[in-house]
């Protein structure tokens, strides 16, 4: 089942997306300005994203205290084994590439109402900053993952008989990265992991500063947008009301995702990490990931109106098409 989940989404996104694309290009308005190169460019990520997510078609679970990303592996096949295992770990620095574009979103948002940090931080070229912190987060993600993620002999001996009573799955069927947080010392006590640490609290450090700019600069964002509608020149309004769809729109895209990745996948990794064992393994956590590309398009082509006029236009342009057929049809029957 869950495969026909992942392969819906992957076909329902990039339609989507496709549509979302043509609006942004199509039927922006002119005071959003650059902002339309980087709304752009995560519709482009979110394919990306979605058709990855198609082709790895990994699992998450937790067992003891290790959390487990893998995808199953066909020995001998025409995928290397290689190669599945970069699926797997793409799919994860995907992960950390978002939290990056969610932030350039509010520092872009915030920088439209504060002229002194636009100019400071994002005027000319810095302005490309903000598209080159996806791939900034895409290689320290990866550095940490190969740190302290990668499989050994232990974690194999750990995690084979649950792959196997499980997945029915032995260990050369697999390709999967796993922080173990802690392993068992010589007198068979619990000793801390240190890789897994280590590599752990890097991802949390770009976790943490993306939450950072969504939350701070996103207050003061909003904050800005309120002063700025108390302006009574008509064009100001309008500017300001355009920032304030946008915003609306970004906080939306911005619950989504927490909702659908993050909240599950810290739950997945706060209880081995306090050695809780969930005793929960199963397909939930990749399929509410599959729908995040899905749902996430939404809030931009209907809370911003030029985007939601822009939809209705295309319904109505195929609804009077379709008429004029059916007329011609019934005169052509007409004239038999």
């Amino acid at each position: 089942m869950a495969s026909y989940i992942q392969l819906a989404s992957t076909c329902v996104s990039l339609l989507l997306n496709i549509l979302l694309c043509w609006l942004i290009l199509k039927k922006s308005p002119k005071k959003m300005g650059s902002y339309k190169q980087l709304m752009v460019f995560t519709s482009v990520f979110e394919m990306y994203y979605t058709m990855l997510d198609g082709a790895a078609d990994v699992t998450v679970f937790a067992h003891g205290f290790a959390v487990v990303v893998f995808r199953e592996y066909v020995p001998n096949s025409l995928l290397p084994s290689s190669v599945s295992m970069a699926l797997v770990i793409a799919y994860c620095v995907t992960f950390g590439m978002s939290m990056a574009i969610l932030a350039s979103h509010f520092v872009y948002r915030y920088s439209v109402t504060d002229s002194t940090f636009h100019h400071r931080y994002l005027s000319g070229k810095k302005y490309y900053l903000l598209f080159m912190a996806p791939f900034v987060y895409a290689i320290w993600w990866t550095s940490a993952l190969m740190y302290g993620y990668l499989p050994n002999a232990e974690s194999d001996e750990y995690l084979k008989a649950r792959f196997l009573d499980t997945f029915d799955l032995r260990l050369d069927q697999i390709s999967y990265v796993s922080p173990k947080f802690y392993k068992y010392g010589s007198q068979g006590e619990l000793v801390f992991n240190a890789p897994a640490w280590v590599a752990v609290a890097n991802c949390l450090m770009m976790v943490t500063s993306s939450i950072f700019c969504v939350l701070y600069l996103g207050s003061k964002c909003y904050l800005n947008i309120r002063k700025h509608l108390s302006l009574q020149s008509e064009t100001s309004k309008f500017s300001a009301n355009l920032q304030k769809q946008l915003f609306n729109a970004l906080v939306i895209q911005t619950i989504i995702p927490v909702v659908l990745m993050y909240l599950p996948i810290l739950v997945f990794f706060l209880c081995p990490m306090i050695n809780v064992n969930l005793g929960y393994s199963s397909r939930f956590v990749s399929d509410m990931v599959a729908l995040y590309p899905v749902i996430d398009p939404l809030p931009n082509m209907f809370i911003i109106k030029s985007y939601r006029k822009g939809i209705i236009e295309m319904f109505n342009c195929c609804g009077r098409k379709q008429e004029v057929g059916g007329n011609s049809f019934s005169a052509k029957l007409g004239t038999i």
